[in-house]
């Protein structure tokens, strides 16, 4: 999407001319997880990323793409937070949706176990995104790159590169592995920073929900974002190993 400049009336001392940049968002998903579903073979997130190359110039930085969630211990309350978000997704709205989601639900950025990685997926290009967030079966089974054995991971442009984490990066989302590695794959608790706690819980399970967006930064560091993609949602079932 092409800069555009912003047009002012002529002062006494002049005006000068600033210009603001307009991200492309993601738009394109290939797969969209519900938490509806039972199928554990559609239980990922997979998107492209947007091509922002004309957008970057000596004023500005394209950082690349974001992508964010937010654990919920009932669907109602993560459906009407969803509503609210798209509500606010137009390009009237500018960045509205972008700081809904942020700052006032408090999304976090997606950790990996590489430690953290902002914004995850780096760039102005397109590129392919695959994301699973918890393990089904065991080690013997991975395969380095494969989108079809089940494991959690995080695979960009073809290249395997990341294991997901919750914020901080030091906790999995595997919650129905807690008694393998208590200090790796703890359940979430009332208080944590990335959980929606309400009063209709769900006993074990809990709701993950994923949004993608463009970022870049202005040369005073100041960060902007696009509109957002809602890649979709998994219930992780907290008693069962295999999610």
């Amino acid at each position: 999407m092409k800069r555009l400049p912003f047009l002012c009336l002529f002062l006494f001392s002049g005006c000068g001319l600033t210009e603001y940049y307009y991200l492309n968002a993601p738009t394109v998903t290939y797969n969209v997880p519900s938490y509806t579903s039972s199928d554990y073979t559609t239980q990922y997130f997979s998107f492209l990323t947007a091509d922002n190359g004309s957008v970057a110039d000596s004023g500005y930085s394209v950082l690349g793409t974001a992508v964010y969630y937010k654990i919920y211990n009932n669907y109602s309350t993560m459906s009407s937070y969803i509503s609210a978000i798209s509500s606010l997704n137009t390009k009237s709205n500018g960045s509205a949706a972008a700081t809904r989601m942020i700052e006032t639900y408090g999304y976090k950025q997606l950790g990996t176990s590489s430690g953290t990685v902002v914004p995850l997926i780096s760039g102005a290009g397109r590129k392919k995104v695959f994301i699973r967030l918890s393990n089904r079966g065991n080690a013997s089974s991975h395969v380095s790159g494969s989108e079809t054995d089940y494991r959690a991971k995080v695979i960009i442009a073809g290249s395997e590169l990341y294991v997901p984490r919750r914020t901080g990066n030091s906790s999995s989302f595997d919650f129905g592995r807690t008694s393998e590695n208590t200090t790796l794959n703890p359940v979430p608790v009332n208080g944590d920073e990335d959980v929606l706690y309400g009063s209709a819980s769900e006993a074990n399970k809990w709701y993950i929900d994923l949004y993608a967006v463009s970022v870049g930064q202005d040369s005073s560091y100041t960060t902007s974002y696009s509109l957002v993609l809602h890649l979709g949602n998994v219930m992780i079932n907290s008693s069962a190993v295999d999610n």
